[in-house]
């Protein structure tokens, strides 16, 4: 699974202070840096970075994030924003032998998808598909479904290759209605068999927001929705339990060939204490 890692995000918290905005405000590349290479020896195969909560100067911030990341991993880059001109300057800045860069993301919004979709044919980045338009958000599953596939048919009629789409049906907290993973569950699955060789990605820590023991809940969404078809996930990759839980999944859902990654994550010691 492609494992998007989340935690460097302006919007997080660490025991209630805002750390990680006040490290992008003051510049404090160590601090992200020290963020990234963790995350990247952990298993991830995108950095993500949103500075989104800035009231002011995200457009340099995303730039400053983009350097910085670069610096400190091998890894490419997925660039969180809404901002087009943040996006824009960020993926400037980028250099494209990281890797394939991704958008997180474009939605069904009349003006965000005519700004960002020249952005992610100009720079031939991956996409999250995210799915919502001038509606809003919408819990009704039907109609997320609906806008998924015509954000689908949309960008493979621009010329987007199906395999760079990552669709995401939307992640709503648990705590909101028993039956909004069951939904996400079904929109994957849908999804996937309707149109193959398109992927799907959810940001699956949102499932346990508001909720005690969140971890627990991230774990078992992230198993469950990869039984159903999800390709990749923006979640914490520093959550040990989580990522071994992940490489067992792929060896059970007949990802992972004679289980050769999973028995070397075992060797590498992953495991180990868990």
């Amino acid at each position: 699974m492609l494992i998007v890692g989340e935690r460097i995000n302006t919007s997080r918290k660490v025991k209630g202070e805002p750390v990680i905005e006040n490290a992008v405000i003051k510049r404090d590349a160590e601090f992200i840096k020290d963020m990234a290479r963790k995350q990247f020896e952990a298993g991830a195969t995108y950095i993500d970075i949103n500075c989104g909560t800035l009231t002011t100067g995200e457009p340099e911030a995303l730039e400053w994030l983009t350097h910085v990341v670069m610096e400190a991993v091998d890894a490419p880059i997925s660039f969180d924003t809404p901002n087009p001109v943040a996006l824009d300057r960020a993926l400037k800045a980028y250099d494209p032998a990281k890797g394939q860069p991704m958008i997180n993301s474009i939605t069904a919004e009349s003006e965000r998808y005519s700004k960002v979709l020249p952005l992610v044919l100009e720079y031939k980045a991956k996409v999250i598909a995210l799915a919502m338009d001038d509606s809003g958000i919408q819990q009704d599953p039907d109609k997320r479904h609906a806008v998924a596939r015509t954000l689908i048919e949309n960008l493979t009629s621009a010329g987007v290759p199906l395999q760079d789409i990552y669709v995401d049906p939307l992640t709503f907290p648990i705590g909101t209605g028993s039956d909004v993973a069951l939904a996400m569950f079904d929109i994957i699955r849908k999804v996937k068999a309707e149109y193959p060789g398109v992927n799907t990605i959810a940001g699956l820590s949102n499932i346990s927001h508001g909720m005690p023991a969140r971890k627990i809940l991230n774990q078992a969404v992230t198993i469950l929705a990869m039984g159903c078809g999800l390709d990749a996930g923006i979640i914490d990759p520093n959550d040990r339990y989580l990522m071994a839980l992940i490489y067992a999944a792929e060896a059970l859902l007949g990802k992972d060939e004679f289980c050769m990654n999973y028995i070397t994550k075992s060797r590498e010691g992953l495991f180990e204490g868990l």
